[in-house]
């Protein structure tokens, strides 16, 4: 997994998406989509829309594929070894940290 995550790398010269590495461990193993689809169960245009960036990747998606290809979860949540917050989950921090500092404020 690590040498096709450098691979990866170098090849983009970028961050990689959880989609690419999904991409990039299926097509290292051999399997065609139709196969994954097969082996976990996920449809193909599922298996397509994780692997070009439509659909995000959830920890429930990551787990499946995770033991199709002998991966850990972590390997296709987070590629870059960084957890890349969306705008909901910055929203979420946000509201916490005002929260948080009127507790303080009392």
């Amino acid at each position: 997994m690590e040498k096709m995550r450098k691979v990866l790398h170098e090849i983009l010269d970028q961050d990689l998406a959880p989609g690419e590495v999904l991409r990039g461990a299926r097509v290292e193993a051999g399997i065609s989509q139709d196969e994954m689809e097969e082996i976990t169960g996920i449809k193909r245009t599922n298996i397509s829309a994780l692997e070009n960036g439509r659909l995000q990747m959830t920890s429930h998606y990551a787990e499946i594929f995770a033991a199709a290809l002998e991966l850990h979860p972590a390997d296709l949540l987070y590629p870059n070894r960084k957890l890349v917050k969306s705008e909901e989950m910055l929203e979420i921090e946000k509201k916490a940290k005002e929260i948080m500092k009127r507790h303080v404020a009392s």
